[in-house]
């Protein structure tokens, strides 16, 4: 499995606050929440960090009474799923609360399912989402959505990830509109592993693959 890096050189004359998110999914529910995934604090002008990352997917489910911008969703549980196979994960709202087995699905490649049991209500504050781990073993999720009973929830991740100056932490919902300048970090069809965005001193971004 592939690692990719992506490094955040801060040559704005400023310190400053950058997230990492990526592109809600196309679901067949809606509205889908973009979280943000990687986040960093105050890097001081001339600073720079790092996250790496595999292709691993997680299907991902929590709790939160509202799902807003502002709300950080980061208890719950998760399940490896396998793209290439449209896996398809079963959810029980009633305890022990979580993911049964993971199975190969039907659905188009590049996709995974939850498929929402009867045993819960939307007033029980659930979400549904996919989630992917990088500066802690533990998944963040990236996208969510509340969670309805009886229902399947199809999910197709991308792989592009956005970089953007925002002050935030991990797991909490954003609010992309207010986001005017991000760089597009996609290494599809590269054969790099490094992506090196730079924030120069007039504010904008420039990405460099090694």
């Amino acid at each position: 499995m592939t690692t990719r890096t992506i490094q955040i050189f801060n040559q704005s004359g400023f310190a400053k606050s950058y997230v990492l998110f990526m592109q809600p999914p196309q679901t067949g529910s809606t509205p889908v929440f973009t979280n943000a995934w990687v986040t960093f604090d105050s890097i001081t002008s001339g600073g720079f960090d790092s996250v790496a990352y595999d292709d691993s997917v997680y299907a991902y489910w929590g709790t939160s009474d509202t799902l807003a911008p502002g709300t950080v969703v980061s208890s719950g549980g998760v399940a490896l799923v396998d793209l290439s196979k449209s896996d398809r994960v079963s959810f029980a709202g009633s305890p022990p609360t979580g993911f049964g087995a993971v199975t190969q699905g039907q659905g188009s490649a590049g996709s995974f399912s939850i498929v929402a049991g009867a045993d819960f209500t939307p007033a029980s504050g659930f979400v549904f989402g996919w989630a992917k781990a990088a500066t802690s073993p533990v998944p963040v999720p990236v996208a969510t959505t509340s969670a309805l009973p009886n229902a399947v929830f199809t999910f197709m991740p991308t792989s592009q990830v956005f970089v953007a100056e925002y002050s935030s932490v991990s797991g909490q919902v954003i609010d992309v509109t207010e986001i005017s300048n991000a760089a597009e970090v996609d290494f599809t069809g590269k054969p790099q592993t490094t992506a090196t965005v730079i924030q120069r001193a007039d504010g904008t971004f420039v990405v460099d693959y090694t």
